[in-house]
């Protein structure tokens, strides 16, 4: 097994039960606060309800029933999280990759182009003393020992980062889903949807590119290794600009990832401009300094009409 296979055998194993079990303690320890935002979630319809904000009460009450069973449910209980999110985001980019390239992943034949490109790289430093061309050859084995090492190494990173982040924003999914209670931080949760779309896109985009391309390495690295001694540099020269080229073209995996990330965010999870802005204007609050703030307004309701009026505007707007 090559480097990069056993760090990539390596990985998934520190992976495999991360997800699980750090998202159940992220739950855990969020227990006190998603049940006091469930209270003022309740409390602020309740509010809304009895001023007469709610034009269809059934219809409002229904859809706030709902989130309010998925974000209890999900964040708290972690109903379907590893059947339905995890799966989707973590492990069906992989499979689907996989029955793609008909091949579980490119791991391998990232080795295979380290090792034959690694052997080139031997044969021309031990050329270094034949025909008095000794810097010149111990160069060119420098200069293939370099560039191979960077094109595996960054395919090599854009796989590894993908799981990695993958497990990290799905081990913090709790958080993220009890945002889904108030409209003003429900930002937040499209944004996370968008970063694990944007991973899942750099997995399958990884693998569907390394496919492609690394297999053209491969094969120019075997050729020029089996050369042997007989090598020369414009043959090492080649291999090279190969290796280059197809470095250049992964590094556009991350841009197109990203750009699909976000078009796939603006279309399919909604625009918050509006809440956006007004959330940036306002600032931020605790979920226990809002409860205060709608408890003192609501004993100053009968006295302070023309307040209590702009008080009922602006929890309308928010929630």
């Amino acid at each position: 097994m090559g480097f990069f296979a056993t760090f990539w055998t390596w990985l998934n194993g520190q992976l495999s039960d991360y997800v699980g079990s750090n998202a159940a303690r992220v739950a855990q320890a969020l227990e006190p606060a998603i049940v006091t935002l469930g209270t003022v979630y309740v409390m602020v319809w309740g509010y809304l309800h009895l001023t007469g904000r709610i034009d269809e009460p059934f219809g409002a009450g229904l859809k706030r029933l709902v989130t309010l069973a998925v974000v209890l449910g999900g964040a708290l209980h972690l109903w379907f999280y590893n059947s339905v999110i995890v799966d989707t985001f973590y492990r069906a980019p992989t499979q689907l990759a996989a029955a793609l390239v008909g091949s579980p992943d490119p791991v391998s034949t990232i080795d295979a182009i380290w090792d034959r490109g690694g052997a080139v790289a031997d044969y021309l430093w031990n050329s270094r003393g034949f025909l008095g061309s000794g810097p010149a050859f111990a160069l060119a084995g420098a200069i293939v020992w370099t560039l191979m090492g960077l094109l595996c190494v960054y395919t090599m990173f854009l796989i590894a980062l993908s799981s990695i982040a993958l497990a990290v924003l799905l081990a913090l999914g709790p958080l993220f889903m009890t945002l889904l209670l108030f409209e003003g931080t429900r930002r937040f949760f499209e944004a996370w949807l968008a970063q694990l779309a944007n991973y899942a896109l750099i997995t399958i985009l990884t693998v569907l590119t390394a496919a492609l391309l690394l297999q053209v390495v491969e094969s120019f690295a075997a050729q020029t290794a089996a050369r042997g001694n007989a090598i020369t540099t414009v043959d090492a020269l080649n291999m090279v600009l190969i290796a280059v080229l197809v470095f250049l073209l992964m590094r556009q995996v991350m841009p197109i990832a990203a750009a699909l990330a976000g078009g796939m965010a603006l279309s399919s999870f909604g625009t918050v401009s509006r809440f956006v802005t007004w959330g940036l204007r306002q600032g931020t609050r605790t979920s226990f300094e809002s409860g205060r703030f709608i408890a003192k307004q609501l004993a100053t309701l009968t006295a302070r009409p023309r307040e209590a009026r702009a008080i009922e505007a602006t929890v309308a707007r928010t929630f």
